[in-house]
């Protein structure tokens, strides 16, 4: 059988589970028959698990790992196997199924490899609580991130942009190419002189490298593009499609989920102004060998309208990457 959305996959489990027994056993059924891969759903009696196995040739380090509460992952030889307890969210698993599955469709020489990577940047994502959706700060924030993303790193240095894109992960700057750093700030237009800076690392850069702040004011609009328009247009885009597990891996850790799209359908953005600032001395900034002993994770904002004399325009900052990807390659 072939199915697709987690709807799909939740009434498949039910039914497998409703002509089970309370003897131990387990029901399994093919997934992707067209697929070289062997995949399948499973319900294991009397336990009541939920499963996904995926099988090939492919040779994977032997690992545990714990998703969430309930929500675990086994890797031995070529072989992936997502478990859910009896307790565990069952439409949550599903979403989870759905989203590897779509995973699977897309062309790798390593597929369970990229599984795996795939449910690593969901454990990122569910330590941060269960997926219900991005809030509206969350969203402005992911917005203003693939727009830099479009116009400042991919017309530099093409699908290299999509690399660059590590601050889902837990970096502490957004964009890192090499000795170029991004930091990007969106905000509404309320908040067009101001910018938040949540810690002591964000602009903090290490000796060699240009560390740009790329400042975003952006309002709501009618006429403009929803974060779902956005993240389309990219996907489409032929630069994206070299590194395209990478840049759906960031995706999932900034909190989107394709499930969760339609609450963004009435959030619509036009971009008004994007300024760029050189990080460099006398910046007002805060950096960890500025605090002392004991202080730390430290917020504050910087009022850019004291910092003209460090801006520079986007040109400055694609050809520093530009010259970055140059020198390393």
């Amino acid at each position: 059988m072939t199915v697709s959305t987690p709807e799909q996959l939740e009434q498949s489990f039910y039914k497998a589970e409703a002509e089970g027994s309370e003897t131990p056993g387990s029901i399994r059924r093919r997934l992707l028959p067209e697929s070289s891969l062997n995949v399948f759903t499973e319900v294991r009696f009397p336990t009541r698990e939920w499963a996904l196995l995926v099988h090939s040739a492919e040779e994977l380090e032997d690992r545990d790992l714990v998703l969430a509460s309930g929500l675990t992952c086994r890797t031995r030889t070529g072989s992936v196997e997502v478990v859910a307890s009896s307790e565990t969210d069952r439409f949550l698993f599903c979403t989870l199924l759905a989203d590897l599955v779509r995973q699977l469709h897309v062309p790798t020489a390593t597929p369970t490899s990229a599984l795996v990577r795939r449910l690593n940047a969901w454990r990122k994502m569910l330590d941060r609580g269960l997926p219900t959706g991005l809030t509206p700060e969350a969203r402005v924030g992911l917005f203003g991130e693939l727009m830099a993303l479009r116009d400042v790193l991919l017309p530099a240095i093409g699908s290299a942009g999509i690399t660059a894109w590590v601050g889902p992960s837990g970096a502490p700057k957004d964009f890192v190419h090499f000795s170029t750093a991004l930091e990007v700030k969106t905000v509404s237009r309320r908040d067009s002189s101001r910018c938040r800076i949540s810690s002591e690392h964000q602009l903090d850069a290490v000796a060699g490298t240009d560390l740009y702040l790329v400042h975003q004011v952006v309002a709501g609009s009618q006429n403009g593009a929803s974060l779902a328009d956005v993240v389309d247009e990219l996907r489409g885009d032929p630069r994206v499609q070299h590194e395209r597990a990478w840049f759906e891996n960031c995706l999932l850790e900034a909190g989107w989920l394709d499930a969760h799209r339609d609450q963004y359908v009435n959030d619509r953005y036009a971009l008004s102004r994007r300024q760029v600032f050189r990080v460099s001395e006398g910046f007002p900034r805060l950096t960890s060998s500025d605090l002392p002993s004991g202080v730390a994770g430290v917020t504050y904002v910087v009022d850019l309208s004291d910092c003209g004399s460090y801006r520079v325009d986007e040109r400055s900052v694609q050809s520093s990457v530009a010259q970055a990807d140059k020198a390393e390659g």
